[in-house]
C-alpha cells in the first residue's frame, strides 16, 4: 500500500511483539520506521501479535489504522494529520452489534464482500476460520452486524488444508475478474489457498432474491417491525445463517404485519441480520442493541 501517497507501493507490518511497523520504498531500496511512533513520540504497542489493516474506516478522506493485538481486540487509530504522513494518538475499540469483538490473534482485512457499497471487516483467526462482519452503516459511519463463517457453497467453513494448522490470514479481491469475490488464505504451514468464488455471497445458506415490493419500517433499529408485500403465502423472518426465526401471517395488499422481534419460541430475537420474506424473495432489517 502507498503509505506516503508518493504513487510508489510501501509495506506496513505487525509483529510478534505488539509494534507496528512501516518501510518506505525508494525505487529499489526501503527506509524502514521500526515501532512507529504515536504524536507524544511513545511508541504504537499493543502488547503482542499486532495485525495491521490500513483504511480511511471513518470516511474523512486520509488513511486510518486497523491494529488488532493477541488478546482478540482490533484498534481503530483515527489519522489526527494527513493523507501522505498518518499520525495516530488514541485509539477505539471495535465493536459489533453484539459488543466487543474478541477473536484470538485476529487478522483483519477490509473488503467490501457483499458489494453493496460499504466496507466490511473480514477476520481471519487463529482456528483457521474467515469471518465476515456485515457493515450494515455506512462508510462514514460504521456498524459491524455480529460475524458470519466464510462458507464453500457445501457450507464447510472455508479453512487451510489441513484446518489443524489454523492461524488463517485473508485476503480478498477479484482473482478472475468474474464480479465475483475471491479470496487467498494462508496458515501457519506456510502454504496459501486461492478460494474462488461461485455465488453471490454474504448470507450463508439464503439464495432469496431482494425484492423492492417487501418494504421494513424500520429497516435498521429496534422492534416492532412493520412489514408490507404484494401478496404472498407467509412471511417467514430468517436470520443471517438461513434459520428460520419467525413465522408471520400473509399482509394482504397494501396491508401491514408486524415483527414484534421475538422469534415462535417467544423468545427475543439477537441484535444482528435478519431477512424477511418467502421462498423466492425477501426484504434485509437490522435488529440493534437496545439503548442504554
Amino acid at each position: 500500500m502507498d503509505w506516503n501517497s508518493d504513487g510508489t507501493p510501501d509495506l506496513v507490518s505487525g509483529e510478534r511483539h505488539g509494534y507496528f511497523n512501516v518501510f518506505i520504498r525508494h525505487d529499489t531500496l526501503m527506509t524502514g520506521f521500526r515501532h512507529y511512533k504515536l504524536l507524544d513520540s511513545t511508541e504504537l504497542d499493543v502488547g503482542m501479535s499486532s495485525e495491521p489493516a490500513v483504511v480511511d474506516w471513518n470516511g474523512d478522506g486520509m488513511k486510518d489504522l486497523l491494529l488488532s493485538e493477541e488478546a482478540g481486540t482490533i484498534r481503530f487509530y483515527d489519522n489526527r494529520t494527513s493523507d501522505t504522513w498518518p499520525m495516530f494518538q488514541d485509539f477505539t475499540e471495535l465493536k459489533d452489534l453484539n459488543g466487543r469483538i474478541e477473536e484470538f490473534r485476529p487478522s483483519p482485512y477490509i473488503f467490501d464482500l457483499d458489494r453493496d457499497g460499504t466496507q466490511d471487516l473480514l477476520i481471519g483467526t487463529a482456528e483457521g476460520e474467515v469471518l465476515f462482519y456485515d457493515n450494515v452503516g455506512t462508510n462514514g459511519h460504521p456498524m459491524l452486524a455480529a460475524p458470519e463463517t466464510v462458507r464453500t457453497v457445501e457450507g464447510i467453513p472455508a479453512e487451510p488444508t489441513p484446518p489443524a494448522m489454523g492461524a488463517a490470514r485473508c485476503g480478498f479481491g477479484y482473482w478472475n475478474s468474474d464480479s465475483v469475490p475471491d479470496f487467498l488464505i494462508g496458515c501457519g504451514a506456510g502454504t496459501v489457498e486461492l478460494f474462488l468464488g461461485a455465488l453471490p455471497v454474504g448470507v450463508a445458506g439464503i439464495q432469496r432474491q431482494l425484492d423492492a415490493r417487501i418494504q421494513v419500517r424500520p429497516s435498521t433499529g429496534r422492534p416492532p417491525f412493520r412489514i408490507t408485500a404484494a401478496p404472498a403465502s407467509w412471511l417467514t423472518v430468517y436470520d443471517a445463517q438461513g434459520r428460520v426465526v419467525r413465522t408471520l401471517r400473509s399482509p394482504g395488499p397494501g396491508e401491514a404485519v408486524s415483527w414484534d422481534g421475538r422469534d415462535d419460541a417467544g423468545r427475543n430475537a439477537r441484535p444482528g441480520i435478519y431477512f424477511c420474506g418467502d421462498k423466492r424473495r425477501a426484504a434485509r432489517l437490522v435488529v440493534t442493541p437496545p439503548a442504554r
